[in-house]
Order: structure tokens, then C-alpha cells, then sequence
């Protein structure tokens, strides 16, 4: 049988860190403000792009370590990837969404996806077995 490593740097710390990151750049793009690099809302759904999969790496290694592609906490991480990468790809081709209007919008919207991704990717941690 294959061992398993998931351990608790990788898949509870370094996503945890990031998700602050993400909440700084949400933070900073629906007030307004700015950041070295960040200086509009599409430079933030892009900053959210980059740091959101970085800190879906370990989920979906901790997906493949566990060997559990079909269990319903990983299908609805597949989901919500899905369409958070709808949304910032709406928000740069122009496609009208529903309940998104804008750019400032798309940004919250990814960073409440992102929150919620982050939850279920910490519970299948935990539940691992599920």
C-alpha cells in the first residue's frame, strides 16, 4: 500500500497564509486602494489567480495522496475551481455572468469562492477518509 504524507506545513499552514494574502489583495481592491503591482481590480483577479492556485496545490495533492479523486469534498473543490476560473475568465472576455456586473464584483466573488474552497479543502484534511 502507498503511504501517505500530508502533513500539516503543506496543507493547513501554507494555504493559511495565502488565504490572508488573498484577503489583503480582496481587501485592497474593494476599497479602492492599491498595492505595489496591484494597482486595479483585473490586476487583482490576476494576483488571485496566480496565489489561488498556488494554495490549491496542496489540495489537490492532498487529493492525489489520499487517493480519494471521487470523494464529494473533492468534487466540490473541482466545482468551485471550475467557477472561480469562470469568473475571472468572464470578467477579462467581457461574458455577462448573473449577479456579477464588474470587475470590482468579480473580485469578491472569487475571494467568497476562494473562502469557501479553503474551508472544504481544511474539513478534507481532517476527514480524509470521507
Amino acid at each position: 500500500m502507498k503511504g501517505t504524507t500530508m502533513n500539516l506545513f503543506s496543507y493547513i499552514l501554507l494555504p493559511l497564509f495565502l488565504g490572508v494574502v488573498i484577503a489583503v489583495i480582496v481587501f485592497v481592491a474593494l476599497t479602492g486602494k492599491t498595492l505595489p503591482l496591484i494597482n486595479s481590480p483585473r490586476a487583482s483577479l490576476i494576483a488571485l489567480l496566480v496565489v489561488g492556485m498556488a494554495m490549491c496545490m496542496g489540495g489537490i495533492g492532498q487529493v492525489g495522496a489520499s487517493g480519494r479523486w471521487a470523494s464529494p469534498l473533492a468534487i466540490a473543490g473541482y466545482l468551485l475551481g471550475a467557477a472561480i476560473l469562470f469568473i475571472i475568465i468572464s470578467a477579462f472576455t467581457g461574458w455577462k455572468v448573473p449577479f456579477v456586473t464588474g470587475d470590482t464584483q468579480s473580485v469578491a466573488a472569487v475571494g467568497i469562492l476562494i473562502a469557501i474552497k479553503y474551508v472544504i479543502g481544511t474539513v478534507s484534511y481532517f476527514f480524509h477518509w470521507l
